[in-house]
């Protein structure tokens, strides 16, 4: 891709803070001290940053006035050294496959600012402090009170709703700026408080599957999920708008960390024949890796099972469930239908997956997408704040990601602090791999096929 000028970058930079400033101003509030220390005039040229910034014509100039106008607002003297970005992402647990690429999102956009800060002589860097929260909401909340006793301000993670949902309390109560780029749960989505998430949230994708299953000619429905808040919580979701649509709903809710779901798979499909498994009916199954490839390779077994439609969330999205042969196949001849958020595409992006790619080896699954944008908006926010405390940084974040086009597109935050917009790519299984065949237009509440 075509490298970005590094003057726009850094006035780029520059004018997130001084938005956030104006934005504080109007609403009566004290605005945060904005650092200076971020000169427009040094930024790499690989930088990924795509804020609101000026055309491509515009001048020199223009620098030393942006340049006096940060310095009027404040100075970086608050910043210390090393600023710490904690890394509470799970790498094990349910989390095991898909962890380590977020993380490595998260990491790819620290190490990108450091050499940004670099560049313009700043004398600060920021430094990520990681730890494996296990997919567990009790690991979860021991290390956010880790991290509390270490000072830090802000956070990139949890991962899942119910982690998230557990550190709330602590996160509000210590002033602690929590960043999740995968919770989607409704069960974490309250206004006014110190999470943030950049995912689009449940309330909109489970009213999504409800709709695309229906409209797909589907009448008669069975779910399987996780009895966690992810789980319940879009299966709830999901059944209140299918039966709204005037559909008939059964429901199996289980324990994810049972060692065996024979049991929980054979009532599916007990309730499955019950139905008519017929061209009318279908599975929704909303799992993770483990549990998902447990009740997938006991489903493979069973006749019926394979007779109707199933789909899924973004969770069954996962390489897992390809590894094994037996499972692949089954996929596949049920037709599997997966809603995930859909990736804008935008300079952004390109140069994600090339940077992604180039330093790991791979490519990046959807979710590292989110990680990397959270990131970015998590120190953003704390150069737009000047100063390395909670209260401050939550109070210009919103402001941040108005103004932030990231690797998954705008930003821009609903009342309960999540990402506001939300398309989804519809998503298929075909001689072996996940494809891509579609996608739902949120704003329409319509479906485009791919040729």
């Amino acid at each position: 891709m075509a490298k970005m000028d590094p003057r726009i970058i850094g006035v780029a930079i520059a004018l997130i803070a001084v938005a956030a400033i104006g934005y504080l101003a109007m609403t009566g509030e004290q605005a945060a001290p904005a650092p200076t220390t971020v000169s427009p005039t040094s930024a790499p040229a690989t930088s990924p940053v795509a804020t609101v910034s000026p055309p491509a014509t515009a001048t020199p100039a223009a620098t030393p006035t942006v340049t006096q106008t940060m310095q009027a607002t404040g100075t970086a003297e608050g910043l210390p050294k090393e600023i710490p970005i904690g890394l509470a992402i799970a790498v094990s647990g349910g989390y095991a496959v898909d962890g380590p690429r977020r993380l490595k999102g998260a990491l790819l956009a620290i190490e990108e600012m450091n050499q940004l800060l670099e560049r313009a002589g700043a004398p600060f860097r920021f430094k990520p402090i990681h730890e494996d929260t296990k997919t567990d909401p009790q690991e979860a909340v021991n290390v956010i009170k880790r991290f509390a006793s270490q000072g830090i301000q802000v956070v990139v993670g949890p991962l899942s709703t119910s982690e998230t949902r557990a550190v709330m309390p602590i996160a509000n109560e210590q002033h602690i700026v929590i960043i999740s780029p995968s919770s989607t749960g409704a069960a974490a989505a309250f206004p006014d408080d110190y999470v943030f998430r950049m995912a689009p949230p449940d309330t909109v994708q489970g009213p999504a599957l409800a709709k695309i299953i229906h409209s797909l000619g589907f009448t008669k429905l069975v779910i399987i999920a996780r009895n966690d808040d992810y789980g319940s919580g879009l299966a709830k979701l999901v059944e209140e708008t299918f039966k709204q649509l005037g559909g008939k709903v059964e429901k199996i809710l289980y324990q994810p960390d049972k060692p065996d779901l024979t049991n929980e798979v054979n009532q599916l499909a007990v309730k499955v024949q019950q139905m008519g498994a017929d061209d009318k009916t279908a599975v929704l199954i909303i799992a993770f890796d483990d549990d998902g490839t447990k009740i997938l390779e006991q489903a493979s077994k069973i006749d019926v099972l394979g007779k109707v439609r199933w789909f899924g969330p973004d969770s069954m999205a996962r390489k897992t469930f390809l590894e094994k042969p037996e499972i692949a196949k089954f996929l596949e001849k049920v037709n599997l239908l997966v809603t995930k958020p859909a990736i804008a595409r935008n300079p952004v992006t390109a140069h994600f997956e090339e940077a992604y790619k180039a330093k790991y080896g791979e490519d990046p699954t959807t979710y590292a997408y989110y990680a990397y944008d959270a990131a970015w908006i998590a120190m953003l926010s704390v150069l737009a704040a000047g100063k390395y405390d909670g209260q401050a940084i939550k109070a210009v974040l919103p402001t941040v990601a108005f103004h932030f086009m990231g690797a998954t597109g705008h930003k821009m935050l609903n009342e309960n602090g999540d990402a506001a917009f939300a398309d989804y790519a519809l998503v298929t299984v075909k001689d072996g791999q996940f494809k891509e065949v579609g996608i739902w237009h949120a704003a329409t509440g319509q479906i485009e096929w791919y040729k």
